[in-house]
């Protein structure tokens, strides 16, 4: 998708849509031309109590203006030149509202507030009037993606079919060794020398690096890249130690945000641009590198950006690990140095008001407009090392249906349809599977798509994970309730545990129960409704398809279930077993019955997926 980035135009019909407006578009440290507008006199007062719309109150709509501009004009020329063009402008008849102009990233942004009476505003021939040539600058908005840098000594290597022949001849002797063990003579005193039981790889002793061009490395810049992030890597070190202190304060408003960024332009001008270290033309590019990474997820945010990265997990300064089909990958995304990192995690701190002072937690961040990322922070104190541990897992905010699974291999027609099938018959159903397998997106497919519109449904989970939303509209799905898990005490509200949900699912009515990654003992809770005919479904952690349902058991041990046969006899209402790896369903089974001389469950075989028919 492409988009024309330097001009936009918004149409403003009521109260609501203009202060929405004023806090996306207005810069409190931008330079106001109107008298009446400074001090930041809210566009809701201007509108209505000092520039009255002539024909009655909200009877013409505002307009606001947004152009990107040449920083060689400056803030308050270019303020001066609107008000001056709006004013020629023959046949049109307008109130000029507010007019503001500052810096915006790499560009001097205008905006304008206009309510306009007769004739119609030409923006684009403002564009003329100061002296920049309006050219259509077109964004591709496909994320950038990395690539995986594999070694020639990697790439190049493979093993001989004579030594492949060689391995599985000595590993089938090596077998029967080892099933002829005994006490007297065991398994490794029968044999000369120990055959691993797959032959090594080189990988199996290097990291794999995945190469993601960053924003930054794309910025064109005067200077060279090391020059520029060697100037980034002094100023952070500045902001990190000098300043520290302001810059946490100035992270809980948007004034001491505006505050503490004219502090640092001050700062950047002063000790890099005067004095010829930085060129005057790299400042623009430099500040909004340095905006992003004290006000944004910085070096991060290219790692999320990526549509083949599910998961980020940072261990050390230098040690960004991302997760990609499953397996992980050591990113060329690195901070610049332990301060760096630590400021890092203390602003996402900040930002989602949470404390550092207990030893783990998880939390959903609502931010970034294509994720909702769920955060698992480790403290320092706990850790081997001085600083924290990060663990970000990605979830789309559009979420996966039916025809973008199937597109994307984890089902085919055959496997939705049945799946689909048991949202309506089956009493409970489980997908489990490894972590990074595909287990919540399939089950956030399945809360879609599996039931009734008129089905009342209840999801509960650690984090806001699973989402409802009708393809038409990004809007909650009516009849939907989700509730989730709150660690810790905030301002007297007491903190709520998963099974403290799950115990009050029991009386919340519903007659569909969803749990986002069972855990403990909340099991119970899905054990009892399901049983009681209350549909039910929910993810879990499970190393193959045939241990799902002992690991259920032992969940449910954690609660109320004494006996573990009678916990584990409990679970046959748990009709239908998803297993997913890799981000494919692998099996699905059947339960059918419990069986009492051998306390094991007995399945129904439905379906195996046959990657050498895929293949």
């Amino acid at each position: 998708m492409q988009k024309e980035i330097n001009l936009k135009h918004y149409v403003i019909k009521d109260v609501d849509s203009l202060k929405k407006a004023e806090d996306k578009f207005r810069d409190k440290g931008a330079v106001e031309q109107m008298p009446w507008a400074k001090e930041n006199t809210p566009y809701t007062e201007i509108a209505e109590t000092i520039i009255k719309d002539r024909k009655g109150a909200w009877a013409t709509p505002l307009q606001i203006y947004i152009g990107r501009h040449r920083t060689t004009i400056g803030a308050r020329q270019l303020c001066r030149m609107a008000d001056q063009f709006v004013s020629e402008q023959e046949g049109f008849d307008c109130d000029i509202l507010s007019i503001q102009a500052g810096m915006k990233g790499r560009h001097l942004v205008l905006v304008m507030l206009l309510r306009e009476y007769s004739g119609q505003f030409d923006f684009k021939k403002f564009f003329d009037y100061t002296g920049d040539k309006l050219v259509t600058i077109v964004e591709d908005n496909k994320p950038t993606e990395g690539s995986l840098i594999i070694p020639d000594s990697i790439k190049n290597f493979h093993y001989t079919p004579e030594q492949i022949k060689k391995h599985d001849e000595i590993e089938k002797e090596q077998k029967k060794a080892l099933e002829s063990a005994t006490k007297e003579l065991p398994f490794l005193n029968r044999i000369d020398k120990y055959e691993p039981k797959e032959l090594p790889h080189p990988e199996d002793h290097m990291d794999l690096i995945y190469d993601l061009r960053t924003k930054d490395q794309q910025t064109k810049t005067v200077c060279s890249y090391d020059e520029f992030y060697g100037i980034f890597s002094r100023i952070m070190i500045w902001v990190t130690g000098i300043e520290r202190y302001q810059y946490m304060l100035s992270l809980k408003s948007r004034d001491a945000e505006n505050e503490f960024m004219s502090i640092l332009k001050a700062h950047v001008q002063k000790k890099y641009v005067d004095e010829r270290i930085l060129p005057s033309e790299d400042y623009p590019a430099m500040i909004d590198k340095l905006y992003r990474a004290l006000y944004q997820l910085y070096i991060v945010q290219d790692l999320i950006d990526d549509p083949n990265i599910t998961d980020i997990k940072i261990t050390a300064p230098e040690s960004i690990r991302v997760r990609i089909k499953g397996d992980a990958y050591l990113s060329n995304v690195h901070f610049v140095d332990e301060n760096d990192y630590i400021r890092f995690i203390d602003a996402i701190a900040v930002r989602n008001g949470i404390k550092l002072n207990v030893p783990e937690q998880t939390f959903t961040d609502t931010h970034d407009e294509n994720y909702i990322l769920r955060f698992s922070i480790t403290a320092e104190y706990v850790n081997s090392v001085d600083y924290p541990y990060l663990h970000i897992r990605k979830i789309a905010r559009h979420k996966l249906l039916g025809p973008d699974l199937i597109k994307a291999g984890m089902f085919d027609e055959k496997v939705r349809d049945y799946l689909l099938d048991c949202g309506k018959n089956s009493r409970g159903v489980v997908f489990a599977g490894p972590p990074g397998s595909g287990k919540t997106v399939a089950l956030n497919w399945f809360l879609e798509e599996a039931y009734e519109e008129s089905a009342e449904i209840l999801v509960i989970q650690e984090n806001d994970e699973l989402f409802a939303y009708s393809p038409e509209t990004p809007e909650y799905r009516k009849g939907v309730m989700f509730q989730h898990v709150v660690n810790y005490s905030i301002d007297g509200k007491q903190a709520v545990t998963l099974e403290q949900l799950g115990q009050l699912a029991l009386v919340a009515g519903a007659n569909v129960f969803v749990i986002g990654e069972a855990k403990g003992a909340e099991i119970c809770s899905a054990i009892t409704l399901s049983n009681s005919g209350c549909r039910t479904a929910i993810t879990i952690h499970s190393p193959s398809s045939t241990e799902t349902i002992d690991k259920m058991a032992d969940l449910a041990m954690r609660g109320y279930a004494n006996d573990y046969n009678d916990a584990k006899r409990m679970l046959k209402s748990f009709q239908t077993i998803v297993y997913l790896q890799d981000f494919k369903v692998q099996e699905i089974s059947e339960i059918t019955g419990y069986n009492e001389d051998t306390h094991e469950m007995e399945y129904r075989y439905i379906y195996r997926r046959d990657e050498k028919k895929e293949g």
